[in-house]
């Protein structure tokens, strides 16, 4: 049974404040998430999205609207890894809407998230762009509670994430795992490595070449493609989420 009688809702929108920083205009959320007030890296203001619950339980549903003004830069940040209990014959849902308006800078890497034993879990992701919008988006995918042998024994995951820019979809990425059909763990799949990081960045001033040899240099098993509408997706694969985050920050994101 779901703790909550009705589905969790978080709403959050910025903008410029009288004093050229990037505050928060409106917020909004019930249990068991919350908002915690912006601490500035320079003029980046980053804000914790926090869950005062142990993890996702079965029948959760999440719906979460974000926002981010005109000329503001936001960091989100997350402040422990996302736990999918076991949902017995249910699921828990998540759907997310971005919007990032003109000029608007989002970095936006949470935790990695962890699926338990006999977990089912279905996100939907939607951002929506504008040409000089600047996108830093990240997921961490662990295969289980490794030091439990639960590697890939979970019932399905499920991420979609869907970016559009002027209202035209420029980038789609559907990730469905189910190990009861799938050999998760063979080749072309996880092929032995347990933890998964997907990068999206929608950056015009962004070097790539410059991403590429940090990548190229990292001795990670990464990576880097450009998609025809100027997409950069970094994805990689390792035995450790920590290290998949080291990466992450070595890349500058």
């Amino acid at each position: 049974m779901n703790s909550f009688t009705q589905e969790t809702l978080l709403e959050l929108k910025t903008k410029v404040g009288a004093n050229g920083k990037s505050v928060i205009e409106h917020m909004y959320f019930t249990p068991p998430l919350k908002i915690i007030d912006p601490i500035y890296e320079g003029d980046i203001a980053n804000i914790m999205l926090l869950s005062v619950s142990a993890g996702l339980m079965k029948g959760d549903s999440q719906k979460i609207d974000i926002n981010i003004g005109q000329n503001t830069k936001v960091k989100l940040s997350s402040q422990s890894y996302e736990k999918i209990h076991n949902t017995l014959d249910g699921k828990a849902l998540r759907n997310t809407n971005i919007v990032l308006q003109e000029n608007a800078l989002l970095n936006f890497t949470p935790l990695p998230t962890i699926p338990f034993d006999n977990s089912h879990f279905e996100n939907n992701t939607n951002i929506y762009l504008e040409d000089d919008s600047i996108l830093h988006y990240g997921e961490i995918f662990c295969a289980g509670r490794v030091s439990r042998n639960e590697v890939f024994k979970f019932n399905k995951f499920a991420s979609k994430i869907c970016i559009f820019c002027n209202e035209k979809m420029i980038y789609l990425d559907n990730m469905f795992l189910d190990p009861k059909k799938q050999q998760l763990d063979g080749f072309c799949m996880f092929d032995g490595f347990t933890h998964y990081l997907n990068l999206i960045i929608w950056d015009k001033h962004q070097d790539i070449e410059c991403l590429y040899e940090k990548v190229k240099a990292s001795g990670i098993n990464a990576g880097i493609s450009v998609s025809a509408y100027g997409v950069i997706v970094i994805k990689a694969l390792d035995m450790e989420s920590e290290r998949l985050i080291a990466f992450k920050t070595l890349l500058g994101f």
